[in-house]
């Protein structure tokens, strides 16, 4: 057995409370967070700060301590509302809605991003499963949780367009930017499956996705959420959901270059995408060759263990070359964890 695998359940539970715990301490009253800072040091505070990545983190708590068992952690439940409110702070009416279809968008720096609105229903979506948390929202969303879901899904729902999204917004005059992000898409349809009905379009726009192999070139750890959840909910055919992950992972094994890069995310990202593969198996096995899913646990093993090279005290810094911890690097190492936790408890 190789050694990378003699990581526990119990000792990734431990990363993943040491991370809940660190996240929770850096929570200010604003409900942002302490956006990025040298490792062990939260006073050596760097600049700069990143709506989508706030939501990605509140996404990852929210779910870490819906799926930990134990009680819920009074400071934690405070701070998770906080970051929440910063969310809703942040979203608007977008004054180009289409007549009878409210939208919200989730405005920064002037700009709507596809991604936001993705992330952002995944962060609140997953609050709102949280029995603890669930009564202090209402304090935080002026229209409440479903109609703040509801409202935002809608936008996301309305910036299909073909076979794929618009993915940037002037917020003022509605222009469609040029930007184009290789993550949008993926953190889009995500959002959209995980928090309700899927409509027509949005199984269209899916299935047309997988069919042609997105994500498959930029390894795509979020298009691998969107199609594990389109597999389960039934939103695509079980053959297209096996050809599409076989077709993903294919590539994440076969060029592991982002491991030379002796950076913690590159890595975190491609072991979320594989674990939540293997969660997927548990659920309906069968859908994947065996031989492919050996291969997958024995990578992510690989990588759990090259990850906690740049771990300590609940906190993932940049890499070899510099020990700035940024919020987002807890969200995706600390995720890879959790998802190897929860299949080693079963």
């Amino acid at each position: 057995m190789p050694a990378a695998l003699m990581i526990s359940p119990d000792a990734a539970h431990e990363i993943v409370t040491a991370a809940l715990d660190h996240l929770t301490r850096i929570v200010r009253p604003s409900g942002q967070f302490v956006y990025a800072h040298e490792a062990n040091d939260i006073t050596a505070v760097h600049d700069g700060y990143n709506l989508l990545r706030h939501c990605g983190t509140l996404w990852f708590m929210a779910r870490a301590a819906n799926k930990l068992a134990g009680s819920p952690d009074p400071d934690l439940i405070e701070a998770m509302a906080r970051a929440a409110g910063y969310i809703g702070k942040k979203l608007e009416p977008a004054p180009w809605a289409k007549a009878g279809r409210p939208s919200l968008a989730l405005v920064g720096n002037g700009a709507v991003k596809l991604g936001g609105l993705g992330l952002g229903l995944l962060a609140l979506g997953e609050a709102q499963r949280n029995t603890s948390l669930l009564p202090l929202l209402a304090n935080r969303l002026r229209l409440g949780t479903e109609a703040t879901i509801l409202q935002m899904r809608q936008y996301a729902l309305d910036e299909i367009e073909g076979d794929d999204f618009r993915h940037k917004r002037d917020f003022t005059t509605g222009e469609v930017l040029a930007f184009r992000s290789d993550y949008y898409t993926g953190e889009a349809i995500f959002g959209l499956l995980a928090t309700g009905p899927v409509s027509d379009d949005l199984a269209r726009v899916t299935t047309a996705l997988m069919r042609r192999g997105y994500g498959w070139a930029e390894q795509s750890h979020w298009m691998a959420y969107a199609a594990c959840e389109a597999v389960e909910r039934g939103v695509v055919p079980e053959t297209l959901g096996s050809a599409y992950l076989t077709g993903l992972m294919a590539a994440m094994l076969g060029n592991d270059r982002y491991r030379q890069r002796r950076q913690s995310t590159p890595v975190a990202c491609r072991t979320e995408a594989m674990t939540r593969v293997l969660i997927l198996n548990r659920a309906m096995p069968g859908l994947l060759d065996q031989s492919l899913l050996a291969q997958i646990r024995i990578h992510a093993a690989e990588n759990l263990a090259l990850q906690l090279d740049w771990y300590q005290d609940g906190q993932f810094w940049k890499g070899d070359d510099a020990r700035k911890v940024q919020i987002d690097y807890i969200q995706h190492n600390a995720t890879a964890f959790l998802h190897w936790a929860m299949l080693g408890r079963g």
